[in-house]
């Protein structure tokens, strides 16, 4: 019964720890090469902690160390996920703010190196090359949970088998939650978390601090449950194995993982059981095989994301909450209780920015009025899309300043400044393929509870309503742009057309007051171009104020109010577009005539 008891517990801290990673390597998209040398933090951590105080009596151990603080199993275990957890912030920082692709691979992978060396040679802390003995098991009551025996080996199986439905469950809750959904939009546009006034660093931190909380917690389980360590089992090898679990099961699908870690958790005894002492290298030439045959036959894994939600969507696939004329009814009402009042929304004095010896704004000053759609126009290096990258904070100005609602807002940042009002969408639509078109309208919207981690433990039935309120809001969002009947497809499934109409609905989703639309017809099909600028009049319609750039004389002409004329940075005429398409200097210059 040991043999079996001991071969389920290591397929068990393997579904853990792929979990742990599938929060990175899926959700979020960043590859961890270290998420063995936490799994060994973790448990050293908790070895030293539970190990007795060292007394005169106690000889110097030559070969590892058996002393500690002598803290409960229990503490020791909470000290581990603490440690693992500030570990995995000193790596993440310059990871989140900094290193992306191969090089995150880097400087995990030489954390994960240096780790475990470090391990070795710091014998003071973990007893070097022979690590730690003698860790004292976790006990309640009579009940002994140690490997030392048949019996205490089954009740070490038990343990951990709750202690993997607990992961499995909290790793299920943040993928589905709006925190989740923030992860999941900042693996696939990073841009756009910022853009929709929400903070892209805190997410990500916490990304990598719960990954490797959750791989310090096991490791301080399996720490205690097998009563000795050394650092040879927390190798680069045990990495790649986690890796390999996540990648052959699905990223970014749980159900998956758990598939990847049994088979090849359970490879290693099938082929010692059948080769013997030959069985360590075939395993290693089986891994390899399987990930080369996956990443031909099927690239996505065992189990796509999302995979198990697919019967669900096309079930639901007709329940649309609300009527395009219902919905407008509504988002016109919230523009009216907004209570916005002045005549002229935005203003623009004597912007400039050079880049190098290039200006490519000369001193542009014009306003942007109230409930009115406001075109910017002229020929291509006119400075049209710098004057958004300066007013949404991704530019910061060489001089001049933005003001909203006679409020200056240019040094504030991209997030706070479309947290005060303004938010934009981009030539290229910049939506998450992987997700729906609802979810992707749903991150726009501001005010989630769920979107923080304390919410989602102390207050999860105020996040239950607060979801449905934010899915009824992206619900109309939808239907106002004409798309509510694509809520449910995949944005990898979507036509052009419809892709540039959910990206303007989740613009509308921020609630901002002032939308900036770079470009919403380019790349669309000539059919599907009324359908776009239909959408686009459906936002003056509920009161919302429009600035756009648009190369199309006919949509800048059948939309605009009003339009402002740039060339090279520098702003020639304002007025109606017929005045200044009527106009011969104007009109030569825009189509180089």
């Amino acid at each position: 019964m040991a043999y079996y008891s001991q071969i389920a517990i290591n397929i068990m801290v393997l579904i853990t720890l792929g979990v742990s990673l599938n929060l990175l390597l899926g959700l979020i998209g960043r590859v961890s090469m270290a998420q063995s040398i936490l799994f060994g933090i973790g448990a050293f951590t908790a070895a030293r902690l539970a190990l007795p105080h060292r007394t005169p009596e106690m000889a110097d151990n030559v070969s590892g160390i058996g002393y500690g603080l002598n803290w409960p199993w229990y503490v020791a275990i909470a000290g581990a996920i603490v440690v693992t957890f500030i570990a995995a912030l000193i790596i993440s920082i310059p990871a989140v703010r900094i290193i992306r692709g191969e090089y995150l691979i880097l400087l995990t992978l030489a954390f994960q190196l240096g780790g475990q060396q470090t391990m070795v040679v710091a014998k003071t802390a973990t007893g070097g090359a022979y690590g730690v003995a003698g860790i004292p098991p976790i006990t309640i009551g009579e009940i002994d949970f140690s490997g030392y025996t048949d019996l205490g080996t089954f009740h070490i199986a038990i343990v951990m088998f709750i202690v993997t439905l607990l992961v499995i469950l909290i790793a299920f809750g943040i993928a589905n939650s709006p925190f989740g959904r923030i992860l999941k939009t900042l693996r696939e546009q990073d841009s756009v978390v910022s853009s929709v006034g929400k903070n892209p660093v805190t997410p990500e931190l916490l990304a990598f601090g719960i990954a490797a909380a959750i791989a310090g917690g096991i490791g301080a389980i399996f720490a205690l449950s097998q009563g000795a360590i050394i650092p040879g089992n927390f190798n680069l090898d045990l990495s790649i194995l986690i890796i390999s679990v996540v990648v052959l099961g699905g990223t970014g699908n749980l159900l998956g993982t758990v598939i990847g870690a049994i088979f090849l958790g359970a490879l290693e005894p099938i082929l010692r059981s059948a080769l013997g002492d030959s069985a360590i290298p075939w395993r290693a030439v089986i891994y390899g095989s399987a990930l080369i045959l996956m990443t031909y036959l099927r690239p996505q894994g065992i189990l796509p994301e999302g995979a198990k939600l697919k019967l669900r969507r096309k079930s639901r696939q007709e329940s649309i909450p609300v009527t395009q004329a219902e919905a407008i009814a509504r988002l016109c009402r919230t523009k009216e209780l907004a209570g916005f009042n002045s005549d002229e929304v935005l203003e623009l004095r004597d912007l400039k920015k050079s880049f190098g010896g290039l200006t490519a704004v000369n001193g542009a000053s014009f306003k942007i009025p109230r409930g009115k759609i406001t075109a910017l126009i002229g020929p291509n290096g006119a400075g049209k899309t710098t004057i958004f990258n300066m007013i949404t904070g991704t530019l910061k100005p060489d001089s001049g300043q933005v003001y909203l609602r006679d409020k200056e807002i240019t040094l504030l940042g991209a997030v706070k400044i479309a947290q005060s009002g303004i938010a934009r969408s981009f030539q290229d639509v910049r939506l998450c393929e992987r997700l729906t078109a609802l979810e992707n309208v749903m991150v726009a919207v501001p005010n989630q509870l769920g979107e923080n981690l304390l919410n989602l433990v102390f207050k999860p039935r105020a996040c239950r309503r607060r979801e449905k309120e934010v899915r009824a809001r992206a619900f109309e969002c939808l239907a106002v742009l004409g798309v509510a009947d694509k809520a449910f497809e995949l944005i990898s499934d979507l036509s052009y057309g419809d892709q540039k109409l959910v990206a303007i609905a989740r613009l509308l989703a921020t609630d901002c007051e002032v939308l900036l639309l770079d470009e919403p017809t380019s790349g669309v099909d000539p059919s599907n171009v009324e359908g776009v600028m239909q959408g686009v009049m459906k936002l003056r319609d509920i009161g919302c104020t429009v600035c756009l750039i648009e190369h199309s004389v006919y949509f800048v002409e059948k939309l605009a109010d009003r339009a402002v004329f740039l060339d090279q940075g520098v702003v020639l005429a304002e007025g109606s577009v017929e005045s200044l398409m009527n106009n011969k200097e104007l009109s030569e210059l825009y189509f180089g005539g």
